[in-house]
C-alpha cells in the first residue's frame, strides 16, 4: 500500500524523536510518544508492558543501567491506512554500561495510532535475530 509522503515524514519524525529522547534519557519525552494503553514486548524475559506506567518503569530501569544510549534505525518500512500506521525496522542499540561499550542489533515492529495532532505508538515489539 502506498503511503503519502506526509505520513511517511511524520512517522520518520516519531522515530527520530524516539532516538533523541533515548539519547537524552528523557523519560517524559519517551512516554509522550506512546498511547496511554501501549502494549509492548522487549527483548528480556520480563519486558512485557501494558500501559504508560509500566512503560515508564521499564525505561527508568533501562536508563539507570546505561551511561549512554544511542539508537540507529535502518531498513525502515512504513505502511499506513487512515489513522493506523505500521513500521518494520532494523535497529542498532548502542550503550555504554559499566564503562563498556556494547551494540545490540535488534528489530522493531510497531503499530502507531494517529490522534489528530500526533502519531503515538500503540504497540511495539523489539526482538533480537537468532544467531
Amino acid at each position: 500500500m502506498a503511503v503519502s509522503e506526509q505520513t511517511q515524514n511524520q512517522i520518520m519524525a516519531v522515530l527520530r524523536r524516539m532516538a533523541e529522547a533515548a539519547a537524552k534519557k528523557d523519560l517524559d519525552g519517551m512516554v509522550a510518544l506512546v498511547d496511554p494503553n501501549i502494549r509492548a514486548f522487549g527483548t528480556g524475559p520480563d519486558e512485557k508492558v501494558i500501559g504508560r506506567e509500566e512503560f515508564r518503569r521499564h525505561l527508568e530501569r533501562d536508563f539507570s543501567c546505561a551511561e549512554t544510549i544511542s539508537i540507529e534505525f535502518s531498513e525502515i518500512h512504513i505502511g499506513a491506512e487512515g489513522t493506523v500506521a505500521w513500521v518494520m525496522a532494523d535497529m542498532a542499540y548502542h550503550v555504554v554500561a559499566g564503562g563498556a561499550p556494547q551494540t545490540q542489533n535488534e528489530r522493531l515492529t510497531a503499530v502507531l495510532r494517529g490522534t489528530g495532532h500526533a502519531w503515538v505508538f500503540a504497540q511495539m515489539h523489539f526482538s533480537i535475530p537468532a544467531a
